[in-house]
């Protein structure tokens, strides 16, 4: 924490956890406050990067940030969904044999698995299995695999109290449109509800055409978020 803004240092690949959110009041000058904020990142060998969300206690803070060239980039929607509207008519059978849903035996195999599919290193994989270890909620990450060996799709929930957040969603590009992570998606929303929970939420790119299948599903869109960094450290990913 820096005077109201919380700071996430964590080298992983989701920005989410290595930016800077200012949910709360402050009290020094801003500009006191960015020369440390900038300073942390350097020492952590990170851009420094602003989450701006309707939930930033400062309203002119994302003014601010543009006027000294503090890029915008890489919009998303945080969409929810009350789990008793939970809608699973649209889905598709699974065409490829063998389909087996699997839990990962570690957080550092689940956390590897993650990354072998959507190309993370060895750090960020690391980090991402660090974050899971001390995250207060209930962390699954479930995989699809199409034989003994090869996991083709990915999804990872994490539980806190009666919401649950779904994570890391993907599939292999040589095993897409086949339902996959649909199913895997549905299998997980419906354990989560038979376990008590009443909401869940997601991330996606307004862009990204897996929203359409979240919408499916009952997902609708809660609010917008956006990142700030400079130019050089902007990281549209």
């Amino acid at each position: 924490m820096l005077d109201g803004w919380s700071i996430g240092l964590s080298p992983g690949l989701a920005k989410r956890s290595r930016c800077i959110n200012p949910f709360y009041p402050s009290h020094r000058p801003f500009e006191q406050n960015l020369a440390e904020a900038r300073d942390a990142f350097a020492q952590a060998k990170l851009p420094c990067t602003f989450r701006i969300t309707p939930y930033v206690n400062d309203p002119g803070l994302d003014a601010r940030l543009a006027h000294l060239g503090y890029v915008r980039f890489d919009e998303a929607l945080v969409q929810l969904l009350p789990l008793a509207e939970l809608r699973t008519q649209h889905l598709r059978p699974i065409t490829t044999a063998a389909v087996e849903i699997r839990c990962a035996p570690s957080f550092a195999i689940a956390a590897r698995w993650v990354g072998q599919l959507r190309g993370d290193t060895d750090e960020q994989a690391a980090a991402l299995a660090e974050r899971w270890q001390i995250n207060s909620g209930i962390v699954s990450p479930e995989f699809v695999f199409v034989s003994e060996t090869q996991c083709v799709a990915r999804s990872v929930t994490i539980r806190e109290g009666n919401v649950i957040g779904i994570f890391d969603v993907g599939t292999d590009p040589a095993f897409r449109n086949r339902g996959l992570a649909g199913a895997l998606l549905a299998h997980q929303l419906m354990a989560a509800q038979r376990a008590g929970a009443e909401f869940a939420y997601l991330q996606v790119t307004p862009e990204n055409p897996s929203r359409r299948i979240y919408e499916r599903f009952g997902f609708r869109t809660a609010y917008r978020y956006w990142y700030r960094a400079l130019p050089d450290d902007a990281d549209p990913r």
